[in-house]
């Protein structure tokens, strides 16, 4: 018995540096405001640079052409941000309301979901998810790979 506690010591105490060791990833979240567009956001701008799929912890986003304007699905995994009113699986689909160089507004279910992000010079989109109660969601796109 005596063995395994002084093993269950030394695991004990190697830890910390064991975890020390170990690759930290840090967790990025959008900056409050969201940084200021890098582009001129009066051009008009065919929003090429948005369509594809990006991802974001816990979601998958996925933007294609449709008609004249863009389309959009969101779809999100586990139970994060239950309070916004998302299960597991959620999918909410919708349109782009405005596209520009470096910006995007989008909307699902007449205003029920509205999305603000603004696309960075390193590549990632940075933006909130606003619902009809005001309850916001902070997003950080970045392109799948």
């Amino acid at each position: 018995m005596r063995p395994a506690f002084a093993l269950a010591a030394i695991l004990l105490a190697a830890t910390p540096a064991l975890a020390q060791e170990l690759p930290q990833f840090p967790k990025i979240a959008p900056p409050e405001p969201l940084p200021e567009a890098s582009c001129d956001t009066s051009l008009a701008n065919n929003g090429e640079w948005l369509l594809g799929r990006w991802v974001a912890p816990q979601s998958r986003w996925e933007f294609s052409r449709s008609g004249k304007g863009i389309a959009w699905t969101l779809d999100r995994k586990g139970g994060m941000n239950a309070d916004f009113g998302w299960q597991d699986g959620t999918q909410i689909t919708g349109t782009a309301e405005q596209v520009t160089g470096c910006t995007v507004a989008l909307v699902a279910g007449q205003g029920a979901f509205r999305f603000e992000g603004v696309l960075t010079d390193s590549g990632r989109l940075f933006g909130f998810a606003t619902n009809q109660k005001g309850d916001s969601v902070r997003f950080t796109l970045r392109r799948e790979r």
